[in-house]
């Protein structure tokens, strides 16, 4: 199976960008400098109007583990740190099969930042970010004690692909893995704001529409947010259907790894619609292993109603629904790793752990308007999510790891008609070159 450029090579081409670009090799490196090119192809905007839809801490303090790539040594410094270390067998296994914890050198390269020991915190846009306009000073963090926190890193990454981009995961200092409701010692954030800096944070909507989003702000200032508390893992924040469409699923070309991992590379031309699903955070089995295109049944359940408003429930893949005399089948997942064959999802499939994920769809454009919700049980024969902080399949004992998320019912944005995306070039014309 195809995997990602490894550390190495993409830190030699990371540091000889950087060194090409005149400024030195310890100013951001290439990768992180074409992620932050201006480019939007088919983007999905969440809603209408421009707002932050969701938001929380992921994972503390293993964002950076100085020595995590040494062979032999991986496993130890990861546990050492709060870690996790999956039980994972077989060949050119990639290490965020292992662990969810990262390296300085993967954080330089695409966050532009060696962040050591750091927590992450992604934050959901319902439009699209202008990529060159995300920078850390975008950011005022309030903690629970009173403390103000500016992020050490924020990026676009994991969501690269052109038709993501409206999730910005931030690095800093945002908490303990304290549970607010039982430790009166917990620390957590209780509001971020997003504050002017020499770029300000840009959205981009329908029709290249702009729109600020310096004083858009998250949080009561009272009510934790934070995954570390029991029930409030990563949920979703939006969902949205629309005819199946590959324009934009690419990206720059050091994060191509587990590309293309769109629904027609996957279950081909029998891919007709996109269902859609926004994140708070990057969504596992167990906080490490990834999410598989068979998982459907695993972990969702679409609603539809009927125009007498009988509630159907579509809970299997490969089978025929009928609703009002309309057709409706659930191919299976995407929008996660490299189309590959069956036989070779396991432990070790190489995701792209990003905030989407995609329900791909079969059958009458009818059937599909009557879709109502997509449901994650959570419970019962349905198994919950994770986020990074999760504790995988070998936990070490006496460690906190963040919690599963919740039950969720989330109303689905019929964009089968109106598709409700943005591409956008920034000053160009067109396209620039990849």
């Amino acid at each position: 199976m195809q995997r990602r450029l490894s550390v190495s090579a993409t830190a030699a081409i990371a540091f000889a960008g950087a060194a090409m670009g005149g400024g030195g090799i310890f100013n951001t490196s290439l990768p992180y400098r074409m992620l932050h090119r201006d480019i939007l192809i088919n983007a999905d905007c969440w809603r209408v109007e421009p707002r932050v839809i969701g938001a929380g801490l992921g994972f503390t303090r293993i964002i950076g583990l100085p020595g995590l790539g040494i062979p032999g040594w991986g496993e130890w410094i990861a546990r050492l740190n709060g870690g996790t270390w999956n039980d994972v067998t077989g060949d050119d296994v990639p290490m965020r099969a292992y662990t969810s914890a990262s390296t300085p050198l993967a954080n330089w390269i695409a966050y532009g930042s060696f962040a050591v020991q750091q927590d992450g915190f992604p934050i959901e846009f319902s439009w699209p970010v202008q990529p060159s306009t995300v920078s850390p000073g975008d950011f005022r963090v309030t903690l629970s004690d009173g403390s103000v926190v500016t992020p050490a890193a924020a990026s676009i990454f994991p969501n690269f692909e052109y038709n993501e981009r409206s999730t910005v995961v931030m690095f800093g200092r945002f908490g303990n893995r304290l549970d607010p409701d039982a430790d009166p010692d917990a620390i957590y954030v209780v509001k971020f704001e997003v504050v002017a800096d020499d770029t300000p944070l840009t959205l981009i909507g329908p029709g290249g529409k702009m729109a600020s989003a310096v004083g858009m702000s998250f949080g009561d200032g009272v009510t934790p947010m934070t995954a570390y508390r029991s029930g409030k893992g990563p949920t979703l924040c939006a969902a949205k259907i629309s005819h199946m469409n590959i324009a934009g699923e690419s990206g720059p070309i050091f994060f191509r790894g587990a590309l293309p991992n769109h629904g027609r590379a996957i279950y081909g031309a029998a891919a007709q619609y996109r269902l859609r699903v926004l994140t708070t955070g990057g969504f596992s089995p167990d906080g490490v292993a990834a999410v598989l295109p068979s998982d459907f049944e695993r972990f969702f359940r679409l609603r539809a109603v009927t125009e007498s408003g009988e509630v159907i429930w579509i809970t299997e893949t490969d089978y025929v629904y009928t609703i009002d005399g309309h057709h409706l089948r659930v191919l299976g997942l995407a929008d996660l790793g490299l189309n590959a064959d069956e036989d070779t999802w396991d432990l070790a499939y190489s995701e792209d752990h990003d905030n989407q994920i995609d329900i791909i769809l079969q059958g009458d454009e009818a059937a599909m308007h009557l879709i109502t919700h997509v449901h994650i049980p959570a419970s019962g024969d349905y198994d919950p999510f994770y986020n990074p902080g999760g504790p995988g399949n070998a936990p070490t004992p006496g460690v906190t790891y963040t919690q599963p998320g919740p039950e969720t019912m989330q109303p689905v944005l019929d964009a089968l008609d109106h598709p409700l995306t943005v591409t956008w070039f920034g000053s160009r014309r067109g396209p620039p070159a990849p």
